[in-house]
């Protein structure tokens, strides 16, 4: 089989040629196009099932909304383990799949089974978004240097504005923020009036719920039109909230105002987030408390693209979505690595290469067999980002940092290095077998010449001899020892005689 190989490539030489350019055309091209992460994705396929029971302690939970959906997700084609947490007012199932699986396809069969399980009234169990471990590819904070926008307003602004604009990148998931205070109206009801009035908590819960709602009805003609009916409910300011019914008493109408504070305020905090800001001249900014967010990739998609996508809407956020003075300023950004690990894989490659070559010229000897051996290597790299891109496996610091350039060049070597040996031993055979033929022609020539002094003349059989021998030897050395010019014996030669 080798030796069929060989011989056809020996003898189709243009044929390899062909195919050799063409294998390097094309692997230049999937090289480019070879999407570059960081580091590998090594997390399995999984799907979440969050359900929120606020006020449930976790037996009550576990027994009335977890188990529920683990018996309805058992089963699960291509499902390796089903796991689950239950904690005060949350519960909590992560399924896990096989590697051969696909994530949107597990994702809606767990739709699908999801409305099969019975819970508590009320009870809406959600799927958690589609990211992975690796997903959080950038991360920045909000910053103000109007005095307008105070850490409330920022909140809000990362809410409502910030949230929507990068979820409509594509390939982001979700936005993870921290921090900040969250805008909230509060009515801090006063304890002695609730009581003297004879209502209780739960009522002014419900009136403010009842009430904080839209209605609509039917419709009313005028002339040849016809005007759609509907009534406006939906708390609007604090004023609002203030005049809100409660109940009526002796013909009194008795108002949230009545009995407590209606004002806007922060939520109850459950973290802080700060910021450490180095300066280029060494000093450390602080910023005691700010707003952070994270940026979710979708598992699966490409890095450099979605965080192009990501740094454009950025830019078109600082300059004119959000209001004068508001900046979104990065923290952390993947791009920095990508581009961090695209340069230290192209050194290392260009390094090894050129090393290698000069080891290889040093033990061989010769530069053809050096360059030869050594243009294994870019070959082998080609070669193999055509199977990385026709297989959709992206290139990462693992995979082209950590390639050994002695076993790539390592069948190369023992190939040319041989050949090279053989070829050696030709070439001092051929010039040790010239000489020889050079030393024995030239003596047979001077025999030759004395023989014709003495009488060649008169032997036949010797001159013919003679003329052999300076046939052969000006058709097998003439190329490499010029023929000695004859010249007549003079009768002061020794050979007169």
């Amino acid at each position: 089989m080798i030796r069929a190989l060989v011989d056809f490539a020996l003898n189709n030489k243009f044929v390899v040629l062909a195919i050799g350019v063409l294998l390097v055309g094309w692997g230049a091209v999937s090289f480019h196009n070879l999407p570059v992460e960081a580091y590998p994705d090594i997390a399995d396929n999984y799907v979440t099932v969050i359900t929120q029971w606020a006020g449930r302690s976790a037996e009550e939970v576990e027994q009335q909304v977890t188990i529920p959906i683990e018996i309805q997700m058992s089963g699960m084609p291509h499902m390796s383990f089903l796991r689950s947490e239950s904690i005060f007012g949350l519960s909590f199932v992560i399924m896990i799949f096989d590697d051969s699986s696909v994530n949107d396809w597990n994702r809606q069969k767990v739709m699908e089974r999801l409305t099969q399980v019975t819970l508590p009234q009320g009870l809406q169990p959600q799927i958690g978004t589609d990211w992975s471990t690796t997903g959080q590819i950038y991360w920045y904070t909000l910053r103000s240097t109007n005095p307008r926008y105070d850490l409330m307003e920022l909140r809000s602004i990362e809410d409502f504005t910030l949230l929507k604009q990068f979820k409509s990148v594509p390939n982001v998931v979700d936005v993870s923020d921290f921090g900040g205070t969250v805008r909230e109206y509060q009515v801090r009801v006063d304890p002695g009036k609730l009581v003297s009035y004879g209502l209780s908590i739960s009522q002014v819960e419900q009136q403010l719920a009842n009430n904080n709602i839209n209605a609509g009805g039917s419709f009313v003609e005028v002339g040849l039109q016809q005007m759609n009916v509907r009534t406006l409910g939906l708390f609007g300011n604090v004023q609002d909230i203030e005049q809100t019914v409660l109940k009526t008493q002796a013909g009194t109408a008795l108002r949230v105002k009545d009995i407590a504070e209606v004002t806007q305020g922060p939520k109850i905090r459950l973290g802080h987030m700060a910021r450490a800001n180095h300066m280029e001249d060494g000093r450390i900014i602080d910023e005691p408390d700010v707003i952070q967010g994270a940026v979710l990739m979708r598992k699966g998609a490409e890095e450099q693209p979605t965080l192009d996508a990501i740094h454009k809407k950025v830019d078109d956020l600082n300059h004119g979505i959000l209001p004068p003075g508001v900046t979104v300023v990065p923290m952390l950004d993947r791009s920095d690595l990508l581009h961090f690990t695209l340069h230290t894989v192209m050194h290392n490659l260009a390094e090894g290469m050129i090393l290698v070559s000069v080891i290889l010229f040093l033990f061989l000897l010769n530069v053809r067999a050096a360059l030869i051996v050594a243009l294994t290597i870019p070959f082998s790299l080609l070669f193999a980002s055509i199977w990385l891109d026709l297989s959709h496996i992206p290139a990462n610091l693992l995979s082209l940092g950590a390639l050994d350039f002695g076993m790539v060049v390592d069948g190369a070597v023992v190939m040319v290095e041989n050949i090279v040996r053989h070829m050696s031993r030709v070439h001092l055979r051929d010039r040790h077998h010239h000489h020889r033929l050079y030393a024995d022609l030239h003596a047979a020539t001077r025999r030759g010449a004395a023989i014709q002094t003495h009488g060649l003349d008169g032997c036949p059989r010797a001159a013919r001899r003679h003329d052999l021998l300076r046939s052969h030897r000006t058709r097998a050395c003439g190329h490499i020892f010029p023929q000695r010019r004859e010249r007549t014996p003079q009768s002061g030669d020794g050979l007169s005689d």
